[in-house]
């Protein structure tokens, strides 16, 4: 029979705090996923009602309900949430990244083209598109050189927020497909 020590138990006993703080700030939408019963749910909505010390000690309260069910399934939601967030923040952050090479690049080849004194294409050579395209094969090749090009030229915000709307797109469709993939190996693993 394995003995828990006290340090242990204290730190248990703060994850699920941890935890219930988390879930406090958490919508009633999100809050209707979670499997915790109707008094857990209950304590969560006093929580967004009440301040300072009234709040700390109705966290602990709901702690306490919780020690009493299921804490692994509130984690296990708590970390499949925090993990999705953190994956939105990095393909927007990429989407940005790219679309800023993109620009960069059109914004410098344009200014190539005046200096010699040439018309500057639509389909001028681009390291950077030819990157993107082999990253995200889903983008529409004309489409990106096109909305890239009408930025350069007039550096309307339009266009600029029109690549970083293809690129995101398609990164969050290349996502979608890899989680499905990744659902279907697991389903076809059974």
């Amino acid at each position: 029979m394995d003995q828990v020590s006290r340090s242990e138990k204290k730190r248990q006993f703060k994850q699920v705090e941890m935890a219930a703080r988390e879930c406090a700030a958490l919508s009633d939408a999100e809050l209707g996923r979670i499997g915790v019963s109707d008094e857990v749910r209950h304590a969560l909505s006093l929580c967004r009602t009440t301040k300072g010390g009234a709040l700390k000690r109705q966290i602990k309260f709901v702690a306490k309900l919780l020690r009493q069910e299921d804490v692994a399934s509130v984690l296990h939601f708590l970390k499949q949430k925090k993990g999705s967030k953190l994956e939105e923040e990095r393909l927007f952050h990429d989407a940005e990244h790219w679309r800023d090479l993109v620009i960069n690049e059109a914004i410098e080849s344009l200014e190539e083209h005046r200096r010699d004194q040439q018309p500057w294409p639509v389909t001028w050579q681009s390291s950077v598109i030819d990157r993107l395209l082999e990253r995200y094969p889903g983008l529409d090749e004309h489409d990106l050189r096109q909305a890239a090009h009408q930025y350069a030229r007039s550096r309307n915000k339009a266009h600029y927020r029109e690549l970083f709307r293809m690129v995101k797109a398609a990164a969050e469709r290349q996502r979608l497909d890899e989680t499905a993939v990744a659902g279907n190996d697991a389903a076809s693993a059974r």
